[in-house]
């Protein structure tokens, strides 16, 4: 009997593997081929390092549906409305000024590059992917970082001009003289004005994924977004005791939308790790032995730990977009420097600037 194998087969190593060892005699691709139309032509060149990666998040797919929104997809704004949504080859191209190499900062370039622009992305810290390299570190995000391994290797083989550890200020813009700024600096995780906060022991989601910080065996996390959830999940793989504490009363209840199918997943994980969830409590304090929470009804109670991981969220940075506006024309704000989202916010806002520069 003929076997299909189907299911995250996107990537061809994996895909050519089942079909070496017997395990199938076809493979199917869905999602691959919503995030990357020119698949199969790119396995048959061998260019499978431009594969654009889907990162399974159905953010812009499947999760859609639920929201009764029409299909797309998070890494690929195109899909689904390709003939409208297409890059055109532009015939006046521009020098585009890129500030950030975030995510959004990388598709705006890689776009604009697309369409025949010149781009230069200037990113302060050593390495291009701004957040997205903090959340691609746990073992259950390697796509993420497969995504953001795509776009180096993209903006490489556009030419784009890329300078790291190179912070922009107002005076540097004006003696550049682009055509067109993008300002895409991202955001800053939200710390809570708490006492204790600033103890040796409380870290943010970014420290906490970089390991810029030493963790106890016993962890509270504050904050049930998504961040939070995949902090408490890799922190429980790794033999912590974790708690998470959650204003609300229910984990990613609330916030940038979850598609049910990675909400379900990722909860029954959490309970499978043993992780302790505890909702409808709100930090007040934080000392060397744990946290101090209080109740809807002003009643107070404590979990003890070692270590203090705050996600609740992140800020928008838009320092230098509020300093060049109004002085410097052809001016962009785009990704969480607009407005704190996720992957599919970041890429959809750098997509749509490139097609209108």
């Amino acid at each position: 009997i003929p076997v299909i194998a189907v299911g995250r087969l996107e990537v061809p190593e994996v895909a050519t593997q089942a079909l070496r060892n017997g395990q199938a005699d076809m493979v199917a691709i869905g999602r691959g081929l919503l995030t990357d139309e020119h698949w199969v032509r790119k396995v048959e060149e061998d260019r499978t390092q431009h594969i654009r990666p889907c990162i399974g998040c159905h953010d812009g797919c499947v999760g859609r549906i639920f929201t009764g929104r029409p299909l797309s997809c998070a890494v690929n704004p195109a899909v689904g409305r390709e003939r409208l949504y297409a890059l055109s080859r532009t015939e006046t191209p521009r020098d585009v000024m890129v500030i950030g190499g975030g995510i959004a900062g990388l598709e705006v370039a890689r776009a604009a590059l697309e369409r025949g622009h010149r781009v230069t992305v200037y990113e302060k810290s050593e390495a291009l992917g701004g957040h997205v390299i903090a959340g691609s570190v746990p073992p259950f995000k390697t796509e993420t970082a497969a995504l953001l391994e795509w776009y180096r290797t993209e903006l490489d083989t556009l030419g784009a001009e890329v300078h790291l550890n190179s912070p922009v200020t107002p005076n540097m813009v004006r003696d550049a003289t682009p055509d067109v700024v993008v300002v895409a600096t991202g955001s800053e995780p939200i710390i809570p004005n708490v006492p204790g906060i600033e103890s040796g022991h409380v870290m943010n989601e970014i420290e906490f994924l970089m390991g810029q910080k030493p963790v106890g065996d016993c962890v509270t996390i504050v904050g049930g977004g998504l961040v939070g959830c995949e902090a408490a999940l890799w922190a429980a793989q790794n033999g912590k005791q974790v708690t998470i504490i959650e204003q609300l009363d229910e984990l990613m209840s609330a916030g940038i939308y979850v598609p049910p199918m990675n909400k379900m997943m990722l909860l029954d994980l959490l309970k499978f790790h043993g992780v302790r969830i505890i909702t409808g409590l709100t930090l007040t304090g934080v000392d060397a032995g744990g946290v101090t929470l209080m109740d809807r009804a002003f009643n107070s109670t404590r979990v003890d730990c070692d270590s203090v991981i705050i996600a609740v969220g992140f800020r928008a940075n838009r320092t230098m977009y509020d300093e060049l506006l109004g002085a410097t024309p052809n001016l962009y704000l785009i990704g969480d420097a607009r407005e704190p989202r996720n992957i599919r916010g970041a890429i959809w806002d750098g997509y749509e600037v490139a097609r209108g520069i």
